[in-house]
């Protein structure tokens, strides 16, 4: 027998071995026992159970999706749902008939679960659909299902690797879930969120709101109190929320917008504020910061940061930032402004207020408003300094340091400085 042909019937022989085993494969994957190849088809068996009302039902699944729904029925109208997976009717009737809906009570409590921990072939999923009254609330934990939970009282629930969606609840509601979408709306009571590779929505939330989230993506509307939220790698829409709110992100962009006194702090996340009513403290590195339409104090702290800024009213501005320029436009308040190794331009409204700027190793442009007057000193280490006003300097002295000086007898108007090193200032009339 040549070399080929032996090799073709060791290879035949090893398929025929392979394939034998193959059939008698089982695969368990977290609780799920599954024959492959997959065979067989689904069967949908239902039970229907009326129970007396309780203040608190609970329900332990796993496997399956939830309904709840409040209406304005006194007891609890229950339809459990139970899909199996056999090779014909008659063996998925025989497990479904094994498995059963658990009913206990425990004081105020009802207590809904299954008898599926005692099954070793898992194939099978267990659904609730459920009728409750609007007062009663409601405590679930599933699994690879979805969820849905609307106009009860109260909610708490865990739902690990499914989809949740959670509307009008008259109070409080906690919720965490994972890899799939979590929307809640018209929630009246405090919500407390966490997800973890789940986009979220929030929207038309009365109470407090706390979130802690990563991955994905999440969007916040009309939140009407507080927000507290820290999330990583997380990209943030937040819009029309009451505030105060505090914000900490990673990695992602994060938009604020039509809100009330923020902190917002990032790490390598570029930032979008605008329209704010109230003090405004922002952090971030390495990406840009943008605010327009912002009525309150302001206070930045950045690292490696483009600051553009449009729009200010204010009575303080605070910027720290660096390597990168920063631009103020349309802006009156007093200003502190830091940076290192970079250009700054300003466009004030008025001089009504005193401004200390200072870079290194960058140049100032300035835009002086017309019809204003302010006690004005300019200073530059190692660079020029050039006056395009249609009115003189009292004083324009250049001797290794150049220095400007304008109306500094004025001793009612606010005092302006800028100094810069190894830069030039240019004092421009702001058209």
């Amino acid at each position: 027998m040549k070399a080929k042909e032996v090799l073709l019937l060791i290879l035949i022989i090893v398929a025929g071995v392979s394939l034998y085993y193959l059939e008698d494969l089982r695969v368990k994957i977290d609780n799920w026992d599954l024959e492959f190849p997959f065979s067989g088809n689904s069967y949908l068996f239902e039970e229907q159970l009326i129970e007396p009302p309780a203040e608190i039902l609970e329900i332990n699944n796993s496997h399956g999706n939830i309904e709840i729904e409040g209406t304005d029925t006194p007891e609890i109208a229950i339809t459990f749902e139970k899909k199996v997976w056999r090779q014909n009717e008659q063996l998925a009737r025989e497990t479904a008939n094994e498995l059963k809906l658990l009913s206990t009570r425990e004081r105020n409590r009802l207590i809904l679960t299954t008898n599926r921990d005692t099954f070793r072939k898992k194939n099978f999923s267990t659904s609730f659909r459920i009728k409750v009254p609007r007062e009663i609330r409601v405590m679930v934990q599933n699994s690879f299902g979805t969820v849905k939970i609307s106009k009860v009282k109260a909610a708490e629930l865990n739902n690990k690797q499914g989809k949740v969606e959670i509307m009008e609840i008259a109070g409080p509601l906690q919720a965490t879930n994972s890899y799939e979408k979590l929307s809640v709306l018209d929630v009246q009571g405090n919500c407390q969120i966490e997800t973890k590779h789940s986009s979220a929505l929030l929207s038309r939330i009365e109470g407090e709101v706390r979130i802690n989230c990563a991955y994905e993506n999440l969007e916040l509307f009309d939140l009407k109190s507080s927000l507290h939220l820290n999330s990583r790698h997380t990209r943030i829409k937040a819009i029309k929320i009451a505030g105060p709110s505090e914000i900490y992100g990673t990695y992602e962009q994060i938009i604020l917008s039509e809100s009330g006194p923020a902190i917002i702090k990032g790490q390598h996340s570029p930032l979008e504020i605008d329209t704010v009513k109230g003090p405004l403290e922002v952090e971030t590195t390495y990406e840009k910061i943008r605010l327009e339409r912002i009525e309150g104090n302001v206070k930045i702290k950045a690292k490696s940061s483009r600051v553009e800024l449009n729009g200010i009213k204010a009575e303080e501005i605070r910027i720290e930032t660096s390597y990168e320029p920063v631009i103020l436009e349309n802006f009156s308040g007093q200003l502190e402004l830091s940076l290192k190794h970079g250009d700054i331009s300003l466009t004030p409204t008025s001089l009504d207020f005193p401004m200390v700027v200072s870079t290194e190793y960058g140049n100032i442009k300035f835009y002086w408003p017309k019809n204003q007057t302010a006690r004005f000193e300019a200073r530059s280490k190692g660079g020029e300094i050039s006056w395009k006003l249609p009115f003189p300097p009292e004083e324009n002295v250049t001797n290794g340091t150049a220095l400007v000086k304008a109306f500094s007898t004025a001793t009612d108007r606010p005092e302006v400085r800028l100094s810069t090193s190894y830069g030039d200032i240019r004092i421009m009339k702001n058209e």
